[in-house]
């Protein structure tokens, strides 16, 4: 069980460049219609340009729906907040929380990246983890900015309306779920799995540019499904809680509903939802 891969698609999903289709649909019922867009939330410069799909998509549209307002997500208010609800405040660090073999195997491998185990062990368990994510991705060189703050910033831009589907206190709660986990696993499958990331990022670049549902849904449902708790918190409650949102979409404007990649995927994904309800999905291409 590579439960790494749970807080790595959290952060990522890369890209090739020679595949045709793209993570990009237009999304149809009756007079409405809209596009759907997998996305990733870290890129390397490399990555860029996106597959011409997205342009195409967001061209076509006057509002941009997120999976939160990013401008109040990245906002000092935003980032505050979600500091203090993943920090410890009663002076307790992970020192405390995880098993002494589990906290030795974090101190070595913050001396072995150079990062003071003071930056980390601050942090509870499930924020920790995408901490050590972000250093190992720096380290490849893949932590530069991804397809939704790319397209935030174009749209604030072009003046297009902005939205999210969740409050922020819906998505912090997100991270808050995944601190709930147990916390040696958490720490100890994700620093188990960095020797990995290399790897994993190869078999996601494919899968994700090309717009693969079906190869996404091989690659990490069946890990995210072995922590039923967290499946249910990271996809499936969500995915639920946006259809509404979706189906209530006005058909008198366009809209770009731009949601991580992995919510597309699977029975729970956003794109078989969908279809249940009576809607057609027609993948765009380059």
């Amino acid at each position: 069980m590579r439960l790494f891969t749970q807080f790595l698609c959290l952060s990522l999903l890369l890209l090739s460049n020679s595949l045709s289709a793209a993570s990009v649909w237009k999304v149809s019922k009756g007079e409405q219609h809209f596009y759907l867009a997998g996305t990733v939330h870290l890129l390397s410069k490399s990555d860029y340009p996106l597959p011409a799909a997205y342009d195409t998509a967001f061209n076509a549209s006057t509002h941009l729906l997120f999976e939160t307002d990013l401008n109040v997500l990245t906002s000092p208010a935003g980032l505050t907040k979600m500091m203090q609800q993943n920090t410890y405040s009663d002076g307790k660090t992970l020192e405390q929380v995880l098993s002494p073999a589990v906290y030795q195997q974090l101190k070595t491998y913050a001396t072995e990246r150079n990062v003071p185990i003071a930056a980390i062990s601050q942090f509870k368990p499930g924020f920790a983890a995408m901490m050590l994510a972000s250093v190992e991705m720096q380290r490849l060189g893949t932590a530069e900015t991804g397809v939704d703050m790319h397209y935030m910033q174009l749209g604030q831009q072009q003046n297009k309306s902005i939205a999210g589907l969740e409050t922020i206190d819906e998505h912090l709660a997100v991270l808050d779920g995944m601190n709930q986990l147990d916390p040696d696993l958490t720490i100890s499958s994700t620093l188990d799995d960095m020797h990995k990331v290399a790897d994993q990022l190869a078999e996601m670049k494919q899968a994700w540019r090309s717009g693969d549902a079906t190869k996404l849904e091989q690659l990490f449902i069946g890990d995210l499904k072995e922590v039923p708790q967290l499946y249910d918190i990271l996809l499936v409650k969500r995915n639920h809680a946006w259809l509404p949102q979706l189906q209530a979409l006005s058909s008198n404007e366009t809209t770009l509903v731009l949601v991580g990649a992995l919510h597309l995927a699977g029975e729970d994904g956003l794109l078989q939802l969908l279809q249940q309800q009576g809607y057609s999905l027609s993948q765009l291409t380059e």
